[in-house]
């Protein structure tokens, strides 16, 4: 018995219950014994589930590592470059051409830099509207009178897996 699944194990609880050919002192310790391989394996369950868990997070602190360790390497090229062309248009030099690629300084498209939005003429400005509709507030609209917003649909019979 020892080799059910999770699944063949809550399917037995039904079975064993609806089954008239055993007597009832065979049906409570059936139960029992399911009982325990239901505790067994639910415990091997939460074991697996935490140890993938555990898997994730060190996977979103290595993530998180790589991504620190990437962005001081960028800055870094940044730096060095910003360097190199310092010292190439101090001595006057445009372009250098080697056997592996070419550094040339180039002259940057025009920008803008906004100094004050006030005083910028409406003919460059857009008008942006965006709407957000407030789950929480229909949620709490639906707890409080039992009615149902136009246009959505209430889920209440939702279940999740806690584990502790």
């Amino acid at each position: 018995m020892n080799n059910l699944s999770l699944y063949e194990i809550t399917s037995a609880f039904p079975a064993l219950m609806e089954n008239e050919e055993i007597t009832d002192e065979v049906k409570r310790q059936i139960n029992e014994e399911l009982t325990i391989l239901l505790q067994q394996k639910s415990e091997n369950t939460i074991g697996y589930i935490r140890n993938m868990e555990l898997t994730v997070e060190a996977m979103k602190n290595e993530e998180k590592r790589i991504s620190e360790q990437r962005k001081v390497l960028e800055n870094r090229i940044t730096k060095f470059k910003e360097y190199v062309k310092d010292c190439m248009e101090q001595n006057g030099i445009i372009k250098v051409e080697t056997g592996i690629g070419t550094m040339t300084i180039a002259k940057n498209p025009v920008s803008v830099e906004i100094v004050n939005e006030d005083e910028i003429p409406s003919e460059f400005k857009q008008e942006v509207v965006t709407t957000k509709i407030d789950k929480t507030a229909i949620k709490n609209h639906f707890k409080e009178t039992g009615e149902v917003v136009n246009g959505v649909n209430m889920q209440t019979n939702n279940t999740s897996l806690r584990i502790k």
